[in-house]
């Protein structure tokens, strides 16, 4: 797998609040702009999503992945477990504590896809581009 496309955007927002946007994955506005739809399959004892089923587009092509989610005080972690245009995928937001209650949030996506003919800098210039626009969404709802 190649190395993570990451961006980075600082929030003003605390840290759990930037988490608690990032968890709410039944919105998927909110977490992955190339998100049709997400369904919930599993909750954790926190009723945190913990499977859940999305359509996503992007580029020209659809398909349907199905995502595991992880879960620490300042992370979320999501990790394709089943696609059939996707290899491998991790989706992975770290944040931290920028001071004065902001929060520095970073996110790092890797993804191989099983369609031939795709270009690497293709799918790292969309997985670029779509980070932007998540962390960018991310950052409106939590000051919002």
């Amino acid at each position: 797998m190649s190395a993570p496309v990451t961006r980075t955007v600082e929030i003003a927002a605390p840290v759990p609040r930037v988490i608690e946007v990032i968890s709410d994955l039944e919105n998927t506005d909110r977490w992955a702009n190339e998100a049709k739809q997400a369904k919930v399959q599993e909750h954790d004892e926190q009723g945190r999503p913990t499977t859940i089923a999305v359509t996503l587009g992007a580029l020209t092509f659809t398909t349907t992945a199905t995502y595991t989610v992880a879960y620490t005080d300042s992370s979320v972690t999501l990790t394709c477990v089943d696609a059939k245009l996707i290899r491998e995928s991790t989706i992975a937001y770290t944040a931290s504590d920028a001071g004065d209650g902001n929060t520095h949030l970073e996110m790092a996506s890797t993804m191989e896809v099983t369609v031939k003919g795709v270009p690497r800098w293709g799918l790292e210039r969309a997985m670029g581009s779509s980070a932007e626009k998540n962390l960018q969404s991310i950052k409106k709802d939590a000051e919002g």
